[in-house]
């Protein structure tokens, strides 16, 4: 796993914050429409009308799930520290108890009361017995692990896919004719004709006159839409990465916890802790990166 292919940059960053911000004013956006449409009439033009589109609805869920990446993502990191010093404090505790007796000790024979992992609180299924329980508990935990991974990998999934959607809704509705009887001006062009109705945006405009400012608006948002589109492709990629390693990790303690020796043990428990370290190191990354 190559942690350097998933770098992430201040510029997207700022795309991120400003697509979040796009999101979150869209619907504010198309409720001024209406007043555009009624500023026509009232000037004499026949009015006109735009069409219901529910893939607006895209717009509000998907900002709420990007605002919501920041806490996903410190919840994952939160889970997966927990079981990681599970982990590792297990791995440690069973190269002791080899280094006191042999690496051919059967696994059958070696107490499970001699890991501190056998005095948890809580376990997912029952209390261990043996020391193949306590290795299948902790393969059960990093289960929950890869799950909450794999919903990350959802997610990104599907804004990849309806921001395609919301990008045609947006695009139809700023090109759409403000009255019947005229082409131009443009939906877009009248929002800009007055500030009660120009749309929120950080774009520090170059054009004075109502046209010259939608056009910028409008380019300014279709580049946005590019750039998100392969920043969400980059995050969907990262979170794919993480759960192919914890995927991988988990096979690797499920294979653990059918270990016949000591010294299997330690072999399948040392290549899980090297997969996890390679984990966290991309989601340590990651999550410094949406904090700043």
């Amino acid at each position: 796993m190559n942690e350097f292919g998933y770098a992430f940059t201040k510029e997207q960053r700022r795309a991120l914050d400003r697509y979040i911000y796009f999101l979150c004013t869209l619907r504010s956006v198309f409720e001024k429409i209406p007043v555009v449409f009624e500023r026509r009439r009232a000037a004499g033009h026949q009015v006109t009308a735009l069409a219901a589109d529910s893939r607006l609805n895209y717009a509000y869920f998907n900002g709420v799930s990007l605002l919501a990446l920041d806490s996903n993502v410190n919840e994952i990191k939160a889970l997966s520290s927990a079981h990681g010093k599970e982990l590792n404090l297990l791995r440690q505790e069973a190269q002791e108890i080899t280094a006191r007796t042999s690496r051919r000790e059967p696994l059958v024979e070696v107490d499970f009361n001699l890991f501190s992992f056998s005095r948890a609180e809580r376990w997912i299924l029952s209390p261990p017995k043996h020391t193949e329980d306590l290795i299948h508990e902790l393969y059960l935990r990093f289960i929950r692990v890869r799950s909450a991974i794999r919903q990350l990998v959802f997610k990104f999934a599907e804004i990849n896919q309806e921001s395609f959607g919301v990008n045609a809704v947006f695009r139809k509705a700023m090109d759409h004719r403000s009255c019947h009887c005229h082409a131009q001006p443009t939906v877009a062009q009248v929002l800009f004709q007055e500030a009660s109705t120009t749309p929120p945006w950080d774009l520090a405009f170059t054009s004075e006159d109502a046209s010259g400012r939608a056009a910028e608006y409008e380019a300014d948002i279709a580049s946005l839409f590019n750039t998100f589109s392969n920043l969400n492709s980059h995050m969907g990629l990262l979170a794919q990465a993480l759960y192919q390693g914890v995927d991988s990790m988990v096979l690797e303690l499920q294979r653990a916890s059918y270990a016949q020796s000591l010294g299997e043990l330690n072999l399948r428990l040392n290549t899980a802790s090297r997969t996890f370290d390679e984990c966290m190191t991309l989601l340590d990354e990651f999550e410094r990166w949406l904090r700043t």
